[in-house]
């Protein structure tokens, strides 16, 4: 599309933009951050919560890998956003399904009713993450791509940003009114998973409706694809182009982008899966308490990184990238060090997750910015492999590893409760992400040195 066609979105793609966006967003909301709080639930153990992340961000990314190309090669992005958000709200049914008394009801004792738990909300897990992979990370992602120019995507990527926030408050407003995710004072795990049964049922059924229902809407309200097929390559030439030495040489920004989302993301993913659990369990919120601390955290870091990105606009990305990542540090050092103080955990969550989000809008843009028109579907995989698939991995399996409250549950298991040492991980990763940050500043520069002087 050409620049000045883009210049204005219009009122048609800002709707598909945001229905779209926020509803995604409340579907991986629930999987990356409500569903940990449900298999704990049904559980008690935080390894449960460590292989739906490192399963998820496998299956995300080798779908966007796959689909992402096959959108480039087929020109049909509208057609995988809604068919695939229509079958997404479908799989987020099921988890409804894997409780621990419907394992039971199988004739599993109650360890491994356990088991079977942590297994079958795993593979449902699997199963919803293709499809949303397919539809938001493969195809929404390029589809903002291919509406947006680099003048407009700093204001859209902060909008795209606070979605997830904005997501979590959908999905606690619903949690709030069904009593979820309950108080565990006084029962045993199993008593505690009964209780919460069919109030998580109910959720996971409307959350699931919501979804399907944008799904059935996308095929009447998104606009015609825009982009031309390109079948110039054949399919299998397109899914490893990414990786191929001549396109990195050919896009060195694109990917020093992607080395510092990689460290950035770890650092983030260090504490994601696992903060809700933690603020439940570990610093003892609960009920109104819970509700209240996430509202001011959400609250204001959602209002904080909309002025940002109103700035973002004028001054340019890379003015808030380094401020992000400090704050970030800052934010989980805070975390640390506060102990059990629930005022203060409140704050300095404040801080982590508004340079949480300011950082990501700011690299997201960039790197929108430094994708090739030619390979926007195509370079989808490699974008999720390094900016999704191996932080999730590296940084939920790092923090597990440093979880020091184990405890033996009432079946005699070992188990794991997410503490503040996953903070350090986040903060030391944040720093780390420094080194490609100033990398990329100092390729601006020498950039603009050569425009000049050419």
């Amino acid at each position: 599309m050409e620049q000045s066609k883009r210049q204005g979105l219009g009122a048609r793609v800002w709707a598909s933009i945001l229905l779209v966006g926020i509803i995604g967003q409340l579907a991986w909301a629930i999987e990356n951050q409500y569903i940990n709080l449900w298999v704990y639930s049904q559980s008690g153990d935080a390894a449960h919560i460590n292989w739906m992340t490192n399963a998820s961000a496998i299956v995300a990314a080798v779908t966007t890998f796959f689909v992402g190309a096959f959108s480039d090669r087929t020109g049909k992005r509208k057609l995988i956003i809604a068919l695939g958000y229509t079958i997404w709200g479908l799989t987020v049914f099921l988890f409804g399904l894997m409780s621990f008394a419907n394992m039971e009801l199988l004739g599993a004792d109650p360890a491994k009713a356990i088991l079977l738990v942590g297994i079958l909300n795993c593979l449902v897990d699997c199963v919803m993450t293709f499809f949303g992979s397919s539809a938001n990370d493969a195809c929404y992602s390029a589809f903002v791509t291919d509406h947006t120019d680099s003048k407009s995507r700093p204001f859209v990527e902060s909008v795209i940003s606070v979605m997830p926030l904005l997501a979590v408050a959908l999905m606690m407003l619903l949690g709030l009114a069904l009593g979820l995710p309950g108080d565990s004072t006084g029962l045993s795990q199993s008593e505690f998973a009964m209780k919460v049964d069919s109030s998580w049922l109910i959720f996971f059924l409307i959350c699931g409706l919501l979804t399907t229902i944008v799904g059935v809407i996308s095929f009447f309200l998104l606009p015609k694809d825009t982009i031309q097929p390109n079948r110039e390559k054949n399919y299998l030439y397109n899914l490893v182009d990414g990786f191929r030495p001549k396109t990195i040489k050919a896009n060195p920004m694109f990917y020093v982008c992607l080395l510092l989302f990689l460290f950035f993301n770890i650092a983030v993913d260090s504490f994601l899966p696992y903060y809700l659990v933690y603020f439940q369990e570990s610093l003892g919120f609960a009920g109104v308490s819970f509700y209240g601390a996430m509202a001011i955290i959400i609250g204001v870091s959602s209002v904080l990184v909309i002025v940002a990105g109103l700035f973002m606009d004028k001054l340019g990305k890379m003015k808030f990238l380094f401020p992000a990542i400090i704050a970030m540090a800052l934010g989980a050092l805070g975390l640390f060090l506060g102990g059990t103080n629930k005022y203060f955990a409140v704050f300095a969550a404040v801080v982590l997750m508004t340079g949480y989000l300011i950082g990501t809008a700011a690299i997201g843009a960039r790197l929108r910015d430094e994708t090739p028109e030619d390979k926007v579907g195509s370079l989808q995989g490699v974008r999720m492999i390094f900016a999704v698939m191996l932080p999730m991995v590296i940084g939920s399996n790092i923090s597990l590893a440093c979880f020091q409250d184990i405890y033996v549950n009432e079946y005699g298991q070992e188990a794991a409760r997410p503490d503040k040492w996953m903070f350090i991980v986040t903060m030391v990763s944040a720093l780390i992400a420094l080194a490609p940050a100033v990398l990329l500043l100092v390729l601006d520069k020498r950039k603009a040195r050569t425009v000049v002087q050419g």
